[in-house]
């Protein structure tokens, strides 16, 4: 699974209130290279608590759609320990982020709030929306 691009609790929370089109373009723009976009299922249970009905429906069609360009990544045995010694530090939705990002090598993280993993990814690694 190529996953190019990873999204972090603030870009699901924008592209589940409609706020911009940066996410949804840059979805669409990874779907055509290819590649796929990458949501940690802790950024889910993090972004879902503040989601309304209607915006996790608009959450959860984006990725369950057969075939789709997104993908959850899973909390697996590979990423419990990276998570663990971070969740400390960040919360549990960025450790699992930065885990994905270093998991899957040449991703990049999408997010509105970069300073959340400075130090802990590259910064070549991070697109800051907007």
């Amino acid at each position: 699974m190529n996953v190019s691009i990873v999204l972090d609790t603030s870009a699901v929370l924008a592209y589940a209130s409609l706020d911009g089109v940066a996410v949804g373009e840059l979805i669409y723009t990874v779907q055509e290279s290819g590649a796929m976009v990458g949501i940690p299922a802790l950024v889910l249970v993090d972004a879902w608590p503040e989601l309304d009905d209607a915006q996790r429906a608009i959450v959860t069609d984006l990725y369950s759609q057969d075939g789709g360009p997104v993908v959850v990544l899973p909390l697996d045995e590979t990423a419990v320990p990276p998570v663990s010694a971070l969740a400390g530090q960040v919360g549990h939705a960025t450790a699992h982020v930065v885990a994905s990002i270093l998991a899957h090598g040449e991703s990049t993280l999408a997010t509105y709030e970069p300073g959340r993993v400075k130090g802990l990814v590259d910064p070549y690694d991070v697109l800051e929306l907007s």
